[in-house]
C-alpha cells in the first residue's frame, strides 16, 4: 500500500493498534522497528508525536477490539494519512474523526487537530490540542500548534501564554524564530491604536483642464455660441501634491468596536492656466463594527474646495457602508452616501446641492487578497437649487486589483452612468441627458520597503445632447512618494 515518503509497509496488516502498543513498551506513541502481529511482520509508520504517557483508555478498546475491525481501522488510517500527505486536509479530517470515534490515540488527536486548523474548524483544532496536553503537558510541539490555534481564533493573550510555556523550556534556535515571528504577530493585533501616512509629489498632462468641447462655435437655441478661450478644450501640465493620513483606534477587543479618522489633501497647480488649480482637504471620523464576517462604517466627514484663486465650495458628508463575507472570497456591500455642499460665492447659489447616493457591490477576494474584482450597481440622485442641476443618474461599475509578488500594484477602474436632468440647460430647447465613461488606471512600485513611485491614467467622455456640455479629458501623471 503506497503512503508516500512517509511510509512503508510490509503488507497490509493493522497499523492504529501500534500507536499505542508502543507506548506500553517503549513509551512512543509511534515506533518505527518492525513488529510481528500474528503470522504478519509490518514496519510501523512514522509517528508525529513523542509521549512520555500512555493513552490507556484506547489501549483498553483496542485489546477489545476484533481482527477484522482492526483490519478496518488499519485500511481507514491508510486512506487518512494518505490524503493527509497529499495535503487533502478537508477530506481527511472525516476519516480521522471516524477512526477517532472508536479509538483516539494522540497522534489521531494531532492529526485531526492539524487537518481541523488547515480547514478552518479552529474550534475543533483547540479542543483536541487542549486534550492532548491535558494527557501529557510536555508536548511542546502541540503546545505551539495551539497557540497558532488560538491566534487564528483571535484569542491573542492565550496564544501568548501558550508560547511563553515553551519559551520557558529553552527550544531550539528554529523554534524560537517561529515563535517570535508569532509573538510579533499578536502584538501587531493587539495594538489598540493604528495609523499610516502616506505622501506623494507628481507631474500630470491634462488635455482638457476646462473640460469643455472640442469646438469653438456651437449651435445652440437662436444661433451660434462662441465660446472664449478658457471655455474651449485647452492642454495644460501641473504639479501635483497629495497628502492621505489615518488613524484607526481598537476600543475593545479585536472584532468589536473601533473609531477611524481619515485626513487627505490634494492640491493641482496648473502651469499656464492658474484659474483652473485645484485644491481639495477632507476630513471623516466615525465608529467601525468588525465581526468575524461583517464590516460596519458610518463615517462623517467635511469638506473644502478652492478653484483658482478663490474658496469654492465645502461639504458636509455621511457615508454609511455595511460589508457581509459568505465565504472568505466573497462578499456583498451596501452603501449610502449624503452630502450637502454650499458654494462661498452667490453666484454659483444655483449650484448648492443635496446629493444621495445608493450602491451594491459584490466583491471577489482571491489568493489572501493579493487579487479583489469588485462590481458596482448603484444610482445617484443629485438635487441642486436650479433644476438644470440636478439630475439622476444610475451606474454600474468594475474595479479590479491585483498585488504582484515584485511589490507592484495595479488597479483598474470602469464606470458607465447615464444622467438624466431634471431642468433644460441655458441656451437649449431640449432635456439634457449625458453619458458618462469613466476608465481610471494605477500602476504603482514599491521600493526599499516605504518608497513608492506610481503611473496613473483616467479617461472621462461625457457624451451630452448639449454640445456645450459634450467633452471628454485624458490626463496621465508620474508621482513618486512615501508611505509610513
Amino acid at each position: 500500500m503506497e503512503m508516500g515518503a512517509r511510509f512503508v509497509w510490509f503488507g497490509g496488516i493493522f497499523a492504529v493498534i501500534f500507536l499505542l502498543v508502543c507506548a506500553m513498551t517503549d513509551n512512543r506513541v509511534m515506533a518505527q522497528a518492525p513488529v510481528t502481529a500474528g503470522t504478519r511482520k509490518v514496519a510501523r509508520p512514522i509517528g508525529e508525536i513523542t509521549s512520555k504517557k500512555a493513552n490507556k483508555e484506547a489501549i483498553e478498546r483496542l485489546r477489545q477490539m476484533s481482527p477484522e475491525e482492526i483490519e478496518a481501522l488499519d485500511k481507514k488510517l491508510a486512506q487518512a494519512l494518505t490524503l493527509y500527505y497529499d495535503r487533502k486536509f478537508g477530506q481527511a479530517l472525516p476519516i480521522f474523526k471516524e477512526i477517532a470515534d472508536k479509538v483516539e490515540t494522540m497522534d489521531i488527536m494531532f492529526w485531526i487537530g492539524t487537518s481541523a486548523m488547515k480547514v478552518g474548524q479552529v474550534e475543533l483544532a483547540i479542543e483536541k490540542f487542549q486534550k492532548m496536553l491535558a494527557i501529557d503537558p510536555t508536548l511542546h510541539r502541540v503546545r505551539l500548534e495551539l497557540a497558532v490555534a488560538y491566534f487564528m481564533a483571535g484569542e491573542y493573550e492565550k496564544s501568548r501564554q501558550q508560547l511563553e510555556l515553551v519559551q520557558k523550556v529553552s527550544p531550539p534556535p528554529a523554534v524560537q524564530k517561529n515563535i517570535n515571528k508569532l509573538m510579533a504577530a499578536i502584538n501587531e493585533r493587539t495594538r489598540k491604536v493604528f495609523w499610516n501616512l502616506r505622501f506623494s509629489q507628481g507631474f500630470l498632462w491634462d488635455d482638457n483642464v476646462s473640460s469643455g468641447p472640442d469646438q469653438r462655435e456651437l449651435a445652440v437655441l437662436g444661433g451660434t455660441l462662441v465660446l472664449n478661450k478658457e471655455s474651449q478644450k485647452l492642454r495644460d501640465e501641473a504639479m501635483v501634491s497629495n497628502l492621505l493620513g489615518n488613524v484607526l483606534f481598537d476600543v475593545g477587543r479585536r472584532n468589536g468596536l473601533m473609531w477611524n479618522t481619515t485626513g487627505s489633501f490634494y492640491y493641482r497647480a496648473y502651469t499656464d492656466y492658474h484659474k483652473f488649480n485645484y485644491v481639495a482637504a477632507d476630513l471623516s471620523t466615525g465608529p467601525w463594527w468588525v465581526g468575524r464576517r461583517d464590516i460596519a462604517k458610518v463615517p462623517l466627514g467635511f469638506t473644502r474646495r478652492d478653484f483658482g484663486s478663490e474658496k469654492l465650495s465645502y461639504t458636509i458628508h455621511l457615508d454609511p457602508n455595511y460589508e457581509h463575507f459568505f465565504t472568505r472570497h466573497f462578499s456583498l456591500r451596501a452603501f449610502f452616501s449624503f452630502s450637502s455642499e454650499n458654494y462661498f460665492a452667490q453666484r454659483n447659489d444655483p449650484l448648492d446641492n443635496y446629493n444621495y447616493r445608493y450602491e451594491l457591490s459584490p466583491n471577489l477576494y482571491l489568493a489572501n487578497r493579493k487579487y479583489i474584482i469588485s462590481l458596482s450597481l448603484g444610482i445617484e440622485n443629485h438635487n441642486a437649487e436650479a433644476g438644470r442641476f440636478s439630475y439622476e443618474a444610475p451606474y454600474v461599475g468594475l474595479a479590479c486589483f491585483a498585488r504582484l509578488p515584485t511589490m507592484t500594484e495595479l488597479s483598474f477602474r470602469y464606470q458607465y452612468a447615464r444622467r438624466d436632468y431634471d431642468g433644460r440647460p441655458l441656451f437649449y430647447a431640449i432635456d439634457r441627458t449625458d453619458r458618462r465613461r469613466q476608465i481610471a488606471l494605477v500602476l504603482s512600485q514599491s521600493f526599499f520597503k516605504r518608497f513608492f513611485a506610481s503611473f496613473s491614467f483616467s479617461y472621462l467622455n461625457n457624451d451630452s445632447n448639449a454640445g456645450l456640455y459634450d467633452f471628454d479629458r485624458k490626463t496621465y501623471s508620474l508621482n513618486v512618494g512615501f508611505r509610513l
